[in-house]
């Protein structure tokens, strides 16, 4: 929540221009790609998402972004030992979970995929793993919706202190992740492209 001192920084020209910086940053995001787009996450917003992965007791943690058509989910960066052979994957929106939650913007979390209707095993079949607990959170920045955070518990794959499923102070803690990797994704873009920094 902002505070009623920090509302003073507030000016009215500057204000007048807000709807065309934001305009600008609605243009260069859909004129990148995934891949571009991935590299906005800087090392303090990996670090935060691999420690909180840790904490939830995920196996491994995947960043989907939309591509500029959304019509698919792509995987630009995944925590886990088979992240190279994931990253490229493109889960198309309208099937599978992960897409859900960037469909309906709401976090999901089951701990028994198996018998999930709406789980989508593709991914599954071509890491030739199985996941039996998925916990994703809608993920925003530059003023809009871009994609998911997903974490995953894996068969095949001891995470570190055993834990079996998530629980909803789980979703809270990815939730939180992701909202602090937004704003850190927005200092960024913001800063570059009011000329404040050298970034890009």
């Amino acid at each position: 929540m902002i505070g009623a001192r920090t509302r003073l920084l507030r000016n009215a020209e500057l204000d007048r221009q807000s709807g065309d910086l934001v305009e600008h940053l609605e243009s260069w995001i859909s004129s990148g790609s995934p891949a571009d787009l991935v590299e906005l996450f800087d090392e303090g917003a990996l670090s935060l998402l691999g420690a909180a992965i840790d904490r939830v007791g995920g196996c491994e943690g995947t960043i989907w972004l939309a591509d500029s058509e959304e019509r698919n989910l792509v995987a630009t960066y995944n925590t886990g030992e088979d992240a190279s052979a994931l990253i490229g994957f493109e889960q198309p929106i309208g099937s599978g979970i992960i897409s859900m939650v960037f469909s309906q913007q709401q976090p999901y979390c089951e701990n028994d995929i198996g018998t999930s209707s709406g789980h989508d095993d593709t991914l599954d079949r071509k890491m030739a793993k199985h996941t039996t607990a998925l916990l994703a959170v809608p993920l925003y920045f530059a003023f809009g919706l871009r994609g998911v955070i997903s974490c995953v518990q894996l068969e095949e794959v001891e995470n570190g202190d055993g834990k079996k499923g998530f629980s909803s102070a789980d979703i809270e803690t990815l939730a939180l992740v992701s909202n602090l990797i937004e704003r850190l994704v927005n200092e960024t873009l913001l800063s570059s492209a009011l000329g404040l920094s050298d970034a890009g």
